[in-house]
């Protein structure tokens, strides 16, 4: 695969065929432009499993290079996104999951009635979660790596701080015995445990560059080159599946649509919980 590459065509003056034309393919970066940070040998793993020596250079690739960690740290989400294809797949299948994640902001301030300060708090975490997660996607991580990194940790941090806001209002308003107040208090607890554990490596590593001294170990061997990413992986699933893990739970125990418990099911509570909106005729 690595060595793919589409055929396009090439047109004279006047209009007749030039000739059809390939390019040496998806990844041809030499190998001793690649660098393994789990200490393997790049041009070896190449050799042995692609039989010639070229790797997977910037934005090369469907999901850029694979065949062994490149980021300091171990493998990591944003390594499988620094290409076209990747973070297409990304923002694109992420598009229903934020749309309804505004939705259940909009709703949740429009039953719980929280202050305004806290209302405030709750929408513009969610904004700065979203522009800079936009940001994130256009600054890829080969191309502009410390703002890539910069920008990971505010709209990771912003979208936890935006989910547990959201499980402290609805708690604080309508109870802790209601689907909207489990499922967000779950997520941001889990995300957060799980993200936090992911980081150690990361987090050893920026120690030893600070204190000048290699007092912490370097993780980035083995299974270890996968924590980081893992904890990506797991995290942004959980915040990301966090509305359609909502809607789910109502789908099939649909006595969880009443938030407050007062027996009946008011407009804003079957707007959340509603795929499509309803139009009035």
């Amino acid at each position: 695969w690595y060595d793919y590459t589409a055929t396009y065509r090439v047109y004279k003056d006047d209009a007749s065929v030039e000739g059809d034309y390939k390019r040496p393919g998806m990844c041809d970066t030499e190998a001793k432009y690649m660098h393994c940070t789990d200490g393997q040998n790049f041009t070896e793993l190449a050799l042995k499993y692609r039989g010639k020596a070229v790797g997977c250079g910037c934005g090369q690739g469907v999901l850029g290079e694979g065949l062994c960690p490149m980021t300091s740290y171990g493998y990591t989400l944003s390594d499988f996104v620094s290409t076209e294809p990747g973070i297409a797949a990304m923002l694109g299948l992420g598009f229903f999951p934020l749309l309804g994640t505004w939705k259940n902001t909009m709703l949740i301030n429009r039953l719980a009635k929280p202050s305004q300060f806290f209302e405030r708090l709750h929408n513009w975490s969610m904004m700065v979660f979203q522009v800079s997660y936009v940001i994130w996607g256009i600054a890829s991580d080969c191309i502009f790596p410390t703002t890539h990194a910069v920008l990971t940790v505010i709209f990771l941090g912003a979208f936890l701080l935006h989910w547990v806001i959201t499980a402290l209002i609805c708690i604080a308003c309508m109870g802790i015995a209601n689907i909207e107040s489990v499922v967000t208090t779950y997520v941001a607890c889990t995300a957060s445990g799980v993200i936090a554990l992911g980081a150690i490596p990361r987090i050893f590593l920026t120690l030893n560059d600070v204190i000048g001294i290699a007092i912490f170990p370097n993780w980035n061997r083995g299974l270890g080159s996968y924590a980081f990413w893992f904890a990506e992986a797991g995290g942004l699933t959980l915040t990301f599946g966090a509305y359609p893990i909502l809607l789910l739970a109502v789908y099939f125990f649909p006595q969880y649509r009443d938030l407050n418990h007062d027996g009946q099911y008011e407009e804003g509570e079957e707007e959340l919980f509603a795929l499509f909106p309803k139009f009035d005729n």
